[in-house]
């Protein structure tokens, strides 16, 4: 996925707090050093990943897939802002992809994701 997106076969997009969320995963991820949450921080920033503030047409979506889908508004805005862009969720979150059973067609698992790139 790294790869595609630096070779222009895709196009990313998250809420803005995408670094925080980002170096709160990795604070609390096993093994995980402060030396690595901070590169890891920066390289996302450095990424220049197109980022979305909370419209409130989103916030909308959001509202209402939180309540049909019982998750957290939190990851319901990722899904919102999905369907909103006719875009794919690309999430480790097992759980969510379980849970979020009216959206799943939203959600791709990290290990399913296949490139778009054709080799001739």
């Amino acid at each position: 996925m790294r790869e595609d997106y630096f070779e222009d076969r895709i196009d990313l997009l998250a809420p803005g707090l995408i670094r925080y969320e980002i170096g709160n995963a990795l604070r609390f991820h096993p093994g995980s050093s402060p030396k690595e949450l901070a590169d890891a921080v920066k390289t996302i920033g450095d990424m220049q990943i197109d980022t979305a503030e909370l419209a409130p047409e989103t916030v909308t979506a959001a509202s209402e897939i939180a309540f049909q889908e019982r998750i957290t508004f939190y990851d319901a805005v990722y899904i919102a802002l999905a369907e909103r862009n006719t875009a794919k969720l690309l999430t480790d979150d097992q759980l969510l992809h379980k849970k979020a059973s009216r959206k799943r067609n939203l959600i791709c698992l990290l290990k399913d994701y296949k490139s778009p790139r054709h080799d001739s």
